[in-house]
């Protein structure tokens, strides 16, 4: 087969599946449309499982562990006496590997820039070049086409300002910590961008959906891994007490709000999507301490057995031989005097350190389930000896950790881009259709380290090479963490200097007795 061919074969398959995916899009749709509310949830996948089996292992008070039998107790000849409780201990390792996970990578609050590029860069970059070589004439048209190319930037400033308060009014950074923890221990959670109104004005909250809260999420997504579909499943309660459940289901041009009548059948109320996308962020990964649940399991069994060894054998045992003349005190009675026939002993019999090949395998399996979960084993005594260490070192003492959040930086870059393009619609489209399409406006995103950056010494190397030569003041104005915008502020320096210079020209023809020349 000629490349030629290959290349057409290819061609059509991906139209084949872009096909299959649309009918697929348009069968769901239909469906609802149709108000066969179940057979369209049906066709999308519901992440509640899992994440009801991961919750068991998350929450300590269903451990594994916690369903240890009690021991049977039988008299010498084999006879059943009783049941004996046994300790029962659970060790919360889930969610200690899981909140330093969440630490790691979103310990300080995402960093977000106006990354825009004004496209008359170039022209303002010619025209102030020019600026200095004019006649009056000309010099005006000049500043005046300069003026406009700065409005351009102005304005888009100014959007990325009100896009960035927007995300501080509805507390994203919390949000987003609150969906990374139900994501590392349920597998999948979703922020969903809610729009609505409020006298008369448009709104948006930001609400965190786990099955922790009671929430069941389903989710379509095509073969590029982009979403189709989505829907939020939730119950609520009548004011008679009686149940009523709910399907809020998300596509790029409609909503439908499904609701369960007493009759058995399903309202939908179908509206358009205002914002053009699906308002929802979905979060996927395995459990943090994906892995390491059977050494989790192993330890807590391991402890529970010591605790039992300890209550059985921790006392000493008082041993006598039979030439005790007068009875063993009992338990209440203070008396200490024991009365011996000749030849008669008593001692007390304590039990040597029988565990300690127990308490080395704890030990071993500790620390394979802090290293085989990526999470640095720190103790209290050695974190105080870290209290001034910069961050560069705390980095490396916490290498384990800085690994395993690269590792989820891969996928978490690409949902902090997506609430770039869902911001960018929603307030374009909704929160403020005056300002215009906020479709040129350039979002990016930087994770912060937990612990913060030596930025101050970085800075200070900056400002050593730009005074030595080997760095230009918009180099060193980019690198500097006080600077938001570069190009802005070095308008600001450049118009600062115009100034400078005309008030130094202006003191230059002024005589000792401050009168013109």
């Amino acid at each position: 087969m000629s490349i030629k061919e290959d290349v057409k074969s290819l061609l059509k398959t991906i139209t084949n599946e872009v096909k299959a995916a649309v009918g697929y899009q348009q069968s769901f749709e239909q469906l609802l449309d149709n108000k066969d509310v179940a057979r369209a949830i049906g066709m999308l996948q519901c992440n509640s499982t899992k994440a009801v089996r991961h919750l068991a292992d998350y929450n300590a008070e269903t451990h594994k562990i916690m369903s240890r039998d009690k021991k049977a107790i039988y008299d010498k000849n084999g006879n059943f006496l009783r049941n004996k409780d046994v300790n029962r201990i659970s060790i919360p390792y889930q969610k200690f590997i899981n909140e330093v996970a969440l630490v790691f990578l979103y310990g300080r609050p995402i960093k977000w820039t106006n990354s825009t590029v004004n496209p008359h860069y170039e022209e303002r970059k010619t025209l102030q070049e020019m600026l200095g070589q004019q006649e009056a004439e000309n010099k005006e048209k000049i500043e005046k086409r300069i003026a406009e190319i700065n409005q351009w930037d102005y304005q888009h400033n100014a959007k990325f300002e009100k896009l960035k308060q927007q995300l501080i009014d509805c507390r994203f950074d919390a949000a987003i910590r609150e969906a990374k923890r139900y994501a590392g221990c349920e597998e999948c959670s979703a922020m969903l961008f809610h729009v609505y109104q409020e006298n008369n004005e448009p709104k948006m909250l930001i609400r965190v959906l786990a099955k922790s809260k009671n929430d069941d999420i389903y989710t379509l997504f095509d073969q590029y891994n982009h979403l189709v579909a989505f829907a939020w499943g939730y119950t609520t309660l009548t004011s008679d007490s009686k149940t009523v459940r709910h399907y809020d289901i998300y596509t790029k041009e409609h909503v439908y709000f499904c609701t369960s009548s007493s009759s058995g059948t399903w309202v939908v109320d179908k509206k358009n999507n205002l914002v053009g996308k699906i308002p929802v962020i979905v979060f996927q990964q395995e459990v943090e301490w994906e892995g390491v649940q059977s050494i989790i399991e192993r330890i807590e069994d391991a402890y529970s057995k010591n605790a039992d060894t300890n209550d059985n054998f921790g006392d000493p045992a008082l041993v006598a031989t039979s030439e005790i003349i007068n009875t063993l005190p009992k338990q209440e009675e203070e008396s200490k005097l024991y009365v011996l026939k000749s030849g008669g002993d008593i001692r007390y019999l304590e039990r040597a350190n029988t565990n300690q090949s127990r308490q080395d395998e704890i030990d071993a399996l500790d620390e394979q389930v802090m290293n085989k979960s990526f999470t640095p084993n720190i103790t209290l005594e050695e974190l105080k000896g870290l209290s001034n260490a910069s961050g560069a070192t705390l980095q490396q003492v916490m290498l384990l950790a800085t690994i395993k959040a690269d590792k989820r930086k891969e996928s978490h870059d690409g949902y902090l881009s997506r609430v770039g393009s869902l911001m960018k619609s929603i307030m374009g489209n909704v929160l403020d259709k005056k300002s215009g399409s906020y479709d040129e406006l350039e979002i990016s995103h930087q994770f912060q380290e937990p612990f913060g950056s030596d930025v101050s010494k970085a800075l200070d190397n900056a400002i050593k090479q730009y005074s030595a030569g080997g760095l230009s003041l918009q180099t060193l104005l980019e690198k500097s963490y006080l600077v938001q915008n570069a190009d802005m502020e070095m308008e600001r320096i450049k118009k600062e200097q115009e100034l400078e210079d005309e008030r130094k020209k202006n003191n230059s023809i002024m005589d000792v007795f401050g009168t013109g020349l």
